[in-house]
């Protein structure tokens, strides 16, 4: 007696076809996330690139701040009046700078934690990063037209959306590539307690359509959450 085949065997070509596709599509994201997770990069060119992008941001931040021209140079009436219009444009130097120095310091913690990088990490950071180097744009803009909502919640966005990135490198770093001996000192409730951070900034993005200097006030509290990074569980 022969064997029966397959049942996919006796389908019409058409239907066969169709169940190739529809196991070729399920077995698509397995392929490209086992391809990612491959590699064993040393961190150390992880964080001296990061360590450059982080240093570019903070100089571009600074170039918004241009010394003012006078008509009259012996003026100390004009230059304090065109000093008290550059205000916003400090005001936001100085809120982006503690941000991007405070994602900075985080970034080293959690990059630190992890016992090698894959490709999915490398990928991840270097996403963060391009959102990094966007920083120095709202933060000319927020400077430009403080007064505008737009431009105020534009601010919020873009810092809640940079923390979301930062939050994805966390969570995977934890997930997938952690020290074996750093695992059980991890706050396992820490991720969740990052969301205060976005939440925070998309308060502050809101508010800007009711009171910009309310947005303000936000945008500057909000780095202080993780103005250090968390220190670690002790473990008995």
């Amino acid at each position: 007696m022969h064997d029966q085949p397959a049942a996919w065997l006796r389908c019409p070509p058409s239907r066969a076809r169709s169940v190739a596709v529809f196991r070729l599509k399920g077995d698509l994201p397995d392929a490209i996330f086992k391809r990612f997770a491959q590699g064993e990069l040393r961190l150390t060119r992880i964080e001296a690139f990061s360590d450059a992008v982080f240093a570019i941001v903070v100089t571009l931040l600074v170039l918004e701040l241009k010394v003012p021209s006078l008509h009259d140079h012996g003026s100390v009436s004009e230059l304090g009046h065109q000093l008290l219009d550059l205000l916003p444009k400090f005001l936001s130097w100085l809120i982006s700078f503690i941000i991007v120095c405070k994602f900075w310091l985080n970034h080293h913690h959690v990059l630190g934690l992890a016992r090698h990088a894959n490709y999915s990490l490398v990928w991840l950071n270097a996403i963060f990063l391009m959102f990094q180097s966007f920083v120095p744009f709202p933060t000319a803009l927020l400077g430009e037209y403080p007064t505008n909502p737009l431009a105020v919640c534009m601010f919020g966005a873009v810092m809640a959306f940079n923390t979301l990135l930062f939050i994805a490198m966390h969570a995977y770093i934890l997930r997938h590539l952690i020290k074996p001996e750093l695992a059980s000192s991890q706050d396992p409730h820490v991720i969740r307690k990052s969301f205060i951070g976005v939440v925070s900034y998309l308060i502050g993005a809101s508010a800007a359509w009711f009171s910009v200097h309310a947005a303000f006030l936000f945008y500057m509290l909000t780095p202080l959450f993780f103005i250090v990074p968390p220190q670690p569980r002790r473990v008995d």
